[in-house]
């Protein structure tokens, strides 16, 4: 059974715990199992509280800590558990009371294996013992055992009526199968399970695996509908494509020979693969945990925050870039926070479109920044044709720089993205240029003529500022910095002055020109920069090194 913890906050702090020596370990464990007798699933938990509860340490209070529900706390506790119990290697032989493995408590209250997992999740907690043989298996306390008994006493009831099949009840199965499959046509197995297991009163889990057991006994009449098995990964895709196409449940179920049920699932779990394939990753702000943050950033819709018939004819204003780069990025932690409360094995298919939903708004906001900022691409795709390339490779090149620019940019920073954006393009074709250089392929240069004018800026405010924290950067690094750490900087940042034509260089390139070690350059770099943040803006600082 895969083990995760999925509350962030709880996620990170276990982590953080996996630094404890042994001992600290050894009393932590304890600690946790003492806290989770106490809790209650209906309760909320500050997170200090569980801190202190089981690292006897207690933080400063803040008044915007996280309240943790006790459903997500007990879940997740018995996990935590669990795993660090696996590092401590807990030998069975030194425990001062019985220790039940799965398979033993399975026999004990004769179920399935399945049922005790199950159990596991319902409150059973267990822990990593190395056990006689050597292996490390899963084990459950007696005082444990106990205590879920008495807690869950209906359940065990429940179960001990469900207990597992004799041969007759197998048979009486087997021999209902054969004659409602003589009877009427099913078209598919999940029906006729569904049927049967409502007349014998078993779960269908229990009459699939008498089915399955008939088949592989070659013994089940051809009436009977054969379950196809687990889809194969490339099945699931084209369900999944077919799905996005259009293609309704009950095509898909005839066509797949799966129930209702099946298909949903299915489509559920592909949508949270392609989920999780894409890192949704945003710049945090203090902003995005005030309890009023959905209500102030979203409130407006974004043609109202931006008007659409502007969109292409001029760069954002200030306030224009702060607010859509405040709901783009809050947007994105929104739909990141929703992914970490996702179950991967039954994920709620509402909570997946409002991932997507939050994704597809994000996508939108960004579309609009990146449109309006194209200007800038092209201005200064421009003025770096007289170092060679075609035009419309500066621009493709410049765009990526563009949208790259876009995930990092910090708006509460307080300075304009079009200077931010300015600077990333720019050094990225200090990396594309030299190379084209060589071939002195100019072809693009009558590619301006055909531009629109309003894309053919003189004077763009980000141009002029890049240009400006260029001069400035120079004639600070020269007043602050002695010749090596200077050439060190210059070099590694590819700040010469005049048109960039050179690659920046490695720590290692540089050493070997001064005849110092990688590791020699690193240490005076970091003086160097050290240096300069006490002269450079925020600003001027972030664009050297960002």
């Amino acid at each position: 059974m895969k083990m995760r913890v999925n509350h962030p906050v709880l996620r990170d702090f276990f982590d953080q715990l996996r630094f404890a020596p042994m001992p600290q370990k050894r009393k932590q464990l304890t600690a946790s199992e003492g806290l989770l007798m106490i809790l209650d699933s209906d309760q909320n938990y500050p997170f200090d509280f569980i801190v202190y509860r089981i690292t006897g340490y207690r933080p400063p209070e803040k008044p915007d800590q996280p309240l943790i529900s006790g459903r997500d706390l007990i879940s997740d506790l018995r996990v935590w558990i669990a795993q660090l119990s696996a590092e401590l290697h807990l030998d069975v032989s030194e425990q001062d009371e019985m220790i039940f493995t799965v398979e033993r408590l399975a026999d004990r209250f004769v179920v399935s294996i399945k049922t005790i997992r199950r159990w596991q999740k319902r409150g059973l907690t267990g822990k990593i013992y190395i056990f006689p043989d050597g292996r490390k298996r899963m084990g459950f306390t007696a005082s444990t055992v106990e205590l879920f008994i008495k807690n869950h006493s209906q359940l065990i009831d429940r179960a001990g009526r469900f207990a597992l099949l004799t041969t007759e009840q197998k048979k009486h199965i087997q021999a209902l199968a054969q004659a409602l499959a003589g009877q009427k046509n099913y078209p598919t197995q999940n029906a006729l399970v569904l049927e049967i297991a409502l007349q014998v009163g078993r779960s269908r889990q229990t009459v699939r695996a008498v089915l399955d057991a008939m088949s592989s006994q070659q013994t089940i009449s051809s009436a009977i509908p054969q379950s196809r098995g687990r889809m194969s990964s490339k099945e699931t895709v084209k369900l999944y494509k077919m799905s996005r196409q259009g293609a309704s449940v009950k095509k898909l179920m005839e066509l797949f020979g799966r129930s209702r049920s099946s298909i949903y699932r299915i489509i559920n779990q592909q949508r949270v693969k392609e989920l999780f394939s894409q890192k949704i990753e945003y710049v945090p702000s203090e902003e995005f945990a005030r309890p009023d943050a959905e209500q102030l950033i979203l409130s407006e819709p974004l043609a109202k925050l931006f008007p659409e018939e502007s969109a292409r004819s001029a760069l954002l204003s200030r306030q224009q870039e702060e607010a859509l780069f405040r709901r783009y990025n809050y947007l994105k932690f929104m739909a990141s926070q929703q992914c970490d409360r996702i179950k991967r094995g039954q994920p709620r298919s509402r909570r997946l479109s409002h991932i997507e939903s939050l994704l597809k708004q994000a996508e939108a906001v960004k579309k609009v920044i990146i449109e309006t900022n194209m200007a800038l691409v092209v201005s200064i795709s421009g003025k770096h044709l007289a170092v060679g390339g075609q035009m419309s490779e500066l621009v493709s090149e410049g765009s990526v720089a563009l949208m790259a620019a876009v995930e990092k940019f910090d708006y509460a920073r307080g300075y304009r993205f079009s200077t931010y954006a300015s600077w990333a393009i720019v050094k990225d074709f200090a990396r594309l240029i030299p190379a084209e250089a060589k071939r002195l392929d100019r072809a693009g240069g009558t590619d301006m003529a055909n531009l629109p004018v309003d894309l053919r800026f003189e004077q763009l405010p980000g141009i002029m500022a890049v240009e400006q924290a260029h001069r400035d950067l120079q004639t600070i690094i020269k007043n602050n910095l002695d010749p090596r750490e200077q050439y060190i900087i210059l070099n590694h940042y590819a700040l010469d002055p005049g048109i960039i034509k050179k690659k920046p260089k490695t720590l290692k390139q540089i050493g070997d020109h001064l005849n110092l070690s990688k590791e020699r350059i690193r240490q005076i770099e970091l003086q160097a920069l050290q240096k300069l943040r006490q002269s450079l803006s925020p600003e001027q600082f972030d664009m050297l090194t960002g």
